[in-house]
């Protein structure tokens, strides 16, 4: 007896979705665009909104993305999806923009350190912490916010590099070639 409910995937290789077809340059656009998206709105540190429904007075908590997060996402994924396109100029300008972002952590881990070692030894003594990571406790917010902040300018610069890099790329325009 024969089963004719299996699947049977033939030559996937020169699959392709007549709606979708793959390019290259489509995906650096909708990556750009992402990044525009959510870059062009005020970027802040995500929250928890407690909103109360119906007349029985039912309290949901809702959690509110943090923007400034969201967008640092999109210039990662776009930096991803270019890669192949990297010059040397991105290459170098990236990479140092990159490198600034942990020099930014340890600066920041390293203030959070002072501070906490210069807190009362009962406070210390209520908040123990791992001092070689910024903390997510509330107490220590000021320190990630600062260094979120600082990440964001980084990335808006590494955003930056990408729209140059686009340029350098003739805006990925395809010669015409007569013949």
């Amino acid at each position: 007896m024969e089963d004719n409910n299996k699947l049977e995937i033939a030559d996937m290789e020169h699959y392709k979705d007549q709606d979708q077809i793959f390019s290259h340059q489509a995906l650096v656009m909708r990556s750009l665009n992402k990044c525009i998206e959510l870059g062009a709105k005020e970027l802040i540190e995500g929250f928890y909104d407690e909103q109360t429904q119906g007349r029985d007075g039912n309290v949901k908590v809702i959690y509110k993305e943090d923007t400034r997060r969201a967008f640092i996402e999109a210039v990662k994924t776009a930096k991803m999806i270019m890669i192949c396109d990297f010059d040397d100029e991105a290459i170098e300008k990236i990479n140092k923009l990159t490198k600034s972002t942990k020099d930014s952590y340890a600066k920041y881990v390293q203030e959070q350190k002072v501070w906490y070692n210069n807190a009362p030894i009962d406070f210390q003594e209520k908040h123990p912490v791992d001092l070689r990571y910024l903390s997510p406790q509330p107490i220590f917010q000021q320190f990630w916010n600062s260094y979120i902040e600082e990440v964001l300018d980084i990335y808006r610069s590494i955003f930056e590099e990408l729209s140059q890099l686009t340029k350098r790329q003739n805006f990925y325009g395809v010669e015409s070639f007569g013949g």
